[in-house]
């Protein structure tokens, strides 16, 4: 997460060095440089602390993610007001004396002083930009979404289950209310997790019917989850009832699910992960049915007793 919004805003800030807009003040393009990775840097910060919070209250976390996103970003432009004031009519032109560039009607108006009514004018300048750039960042997540839908990305479409269904986790059944990533799935996704994955500010959950993106955190699956598994890497969190087996790969290792999925374990949890589930983890599959009658002549084909070779 931190890479993508790393690479994200510095993709942001190269844009506006080229396109070059009026910040206010006049100064060289060092100093400009510096205002803009502060704009931008603080501002995805704060407009990513306000989505974390947001997504947390049950009721918010069902929205269709496009409109969480914007919301937060007004929001955000809110909060961001008197900061880009501070930077802008403190930093750069009080305390680093760069000259304000005005206009002819600039010139007919008396600058501000920090105030309401300058934070409610900043406002009104920034909360445009702003939450377009918040939802232009957030786009590749918001790439499919649907307006009456909370998920991120339609899952997809599961194999169909020979065994009956299975029931909900335990940690589901004594919760009244789930936390909000779970609240967020699917009905017909069921509720019995294989593994979770982080994919910036969302989860990518799977299940044995299927997979889902939602708004979330592997804090919240942890805490929310308990015992019924652990989190093997930065981005990966595991059920304990479908780890198959671990698997050494080189200094690292892999677990292998009961869905065929091969989850990457760090090398820092190595030691934890091999001794909750051992080199020899099984998952426990539904036992096999009774072998009929020409299994056991097969298998005894494959098996010849003495009596059979004539010793």
């Amino acid at each position: 997460m931190a890479l993508y919004f790393c690479g994200t805003g510095f993709a942001l800030w190269a844009l506006i060095m080229v396109l070059r807009p009026d910040p206010g003040f006049a100064a060289d393009g060092p100093w400009l440089a510096m205002f803009w990775a502060l704009q931008i840097g603080i501002g995805i910060a704060v407009l990513h602390g306000v989505l974390q919070l947001m997504r947390r209250l049950p009721k918010l976390a069902r929205w269709p993610a496009w409109l969480l996103v914007a919301v937060s970003g007004a929001v955000g432009s809110f909060l961001l007001a008197p900061v880009y004031w501070l930077i802008g009519e403190t930093l750069m032109q009080q305390a680093l004396g760069f000259p304000a560039t005005t206009d002819d009607d600039d010139d007919l108006v008396a600058p501000l002083g920090f105030g309401l009514a300058a934070m409610l004018q900043e406002f009104s300048d920034i909360v445009g930009p702003v939450t377009a750039a918040w939802l232009l960042i957030s786009w590749p997540q918001l790439y499919g979404q649907t307006s009456t839908s909370p998920l991120v990305a339609v899952p997809q479409a599961a194999a169909p289950m020979p065994a009956p269904l299975p029931l909900p986790s335990p940690t589901e059944s004594a919760s009244p209310e789930p936390p909000a990533w779970r609240a967020a799935l699917p009905r017909e996704l069921g509720g019995d997790l294989i593994a979770v994955s982080s994919e910036l500010q969302y989860l990518r959950v799977w299940t044995t019917r299927g997979n889902a993106l939602v708004l979330g955190s592997l804090q919240d699956v942890e805490d929310g989850e308990g015992a019924g598994g652990m989190r093997v890497h930065r981005s990966w969190w595991v059920s304990a009832r479908h780890v198959r087996s671990i698997r050494r790969s080189g200094d690292a290792a892999i677990c292998d699910m009961s869905d065929g999925r091969q989850v990457p374990v760090s090398r820092r949890r190595k030691a934890e992960v091999l001794a909750r589930f051992g080199d020899g983890a099984r998952y426990e599959m539904p036992p096999a049915p009774p072998p009929t009658s020409t299994g056991l002549v097969q298998n005894k084909r494959l098996s010849p007793t003495w009596s059979d070779t004539g010793l």
